[in-house]
Parts: C-alpha cells; structure tokens; sequence
C-alpha cells in the first residue's frame, strides 16, 4: 500500500486528510504533539500510526525521521500551523521556519519511496500580487514560506521529488472559523485529487485545492 505522512494531523485540515487516506487503505503516518491524547485521531481507522512531533521540537524530528529509517514515504503533507494567539516571532518560526525542518529530515524517506509527492500547506493571505511582504502576522508567515520554499524546492526536485505550495481554501475549521464557505470535505477531497495527478510538470508550484495556479 502506498505510504503518507501528514505532519499536524490533530484536527481540521490534517485530520480531515489522515481519515481519507486511511479510508482508502493507505498506511498513514499522523503527527501530533500529544499522542497520548490523540483525540479524533485517535478514533480513526484503518493502518494509521501516531507519532509525537513538536514542529520546533529538534529532537521530535529527528526521532520522526529514524522512524523511517530505511522505509520509503510515498506522499508527506505538511498541514501544522498557527493562526493566532502566539507572538508574532513564534508564528514565523512555526509557519515558516519550521516546515523546512521537517521536510528536510524526512527527505531521505521520501527520496526511498516510489510516488516522491511533496506538498507544504500554505494561504492565499501570503501572496505578494507583486507587492510587498502581508502586514498581518500570518500573512507574513505564509508569505515568507513562500519565499523559503521557492529558493530550495529546485535543490528538491534534482532529488527527484515533486512538492508543491497549497491554498487549502478558506475552511470550516477552528482555525477557519465555522462559517468559512469551504468544508474539510471539499478541501480534503480537491488537494487529494490534484496530488495524486501531479507530475514532474508540478514542481515548484503554487495551486489551490482546486488544482489551479495561485499568484505568488
């Protein structure tokens, strides 16, 4: 079975995608930062194993990686982030430096694995439209991700994998707020869709659930 890891799986969008590639068979790989109290992860089921990751955690990730220590990962999606209710230093550091530590320890499990599909959740509220950086705290987040994630994906590609940048939708989530018009569901079911279609053609981009190109 094809394997997936979705880094920030508790709840909302990773939750949402971690019960449907389990619903489809696939050996899901969930993080979150208590295991011990997993709760909707908990209940899902199918082969899906739990693992503890603190996205600024060192030593999380590093035990994160030796999990697949000589294992392929076919597929990672890395869905952890914040919002609000943190210090505008610890959202940079959580959103925008912390997915390339993650991604940059489990490059050798993916680089093992047969699909080598790469995809950062990130938001349309970080693009430039050709100006300058968001003022907001999670825009800039969002925007210096993908100003990060534009300069290193090409040394990612001549290792042969395929990682792209996401507009997830504006989502129900807590996150989201229960009114926003776009549910897990939709949200889930699009990015599934368009990561199991992307190819080499993909590379470097920046779509939306949908599958279409998002301005940087």
């Amino acid at each position: 079975m094809p394997s997936v890891l979705i880094a920030g799986a508790s709840r909302g969008i990773g939750l949402g995608l971690a019960t449907a590639y389990a619903e489809d068979g696939w050996e899901v790989h969930a993080t979150t930062r208590t295991p011990d109290k997993p709760g909707d992860l908990g209940k899902i089921g199918g082969d899906i194993t739990i693992h503890r990751l603190e996205v600024r955690d060192a030593d999380d990730i590093a035990a994160l990686s030796q999990a697949f220590e000589g294992r392929g990962l076919d597929v990672m999606i890395h869905s952890a982030g914040v919002l609000r209710g943190v210090s505008r230093d610890e959202m940079m550091s959580i959103n925008a430096d912390a997915p390339f530590d993650v991604v940059g320890a489990m490059l050798p499990a993916l680089e093992r694995g047969e699909m080598r599909k790469l995809a950062i959740l990130t938001s349309q509220m970080g693009a430039r439209h050709g100006g300058g950086m968001p003022s907001a705290d999670y825009g800039a987040s969002k925007c210096l991700l993908n100003d990060r994630f534009r300069e290193i994906e090409p040394e990612w590609r001549a290792r042969g994998i395929t990682s792209v940048v996401f507009h997830p939708g504006w989502v129900a989530t807590d996150m989201g707020g229960r009114s926003a018009p776009v549910s897990v569901n939709e949200s889930v079911s699009g990015m599934r869709r368009v990561i199991g279609e992307m190819d080499d053609s993909d590379a470097g981009k920046f779509l939306t659930w949908k599958g279409s190109e998002h301005p940087w």
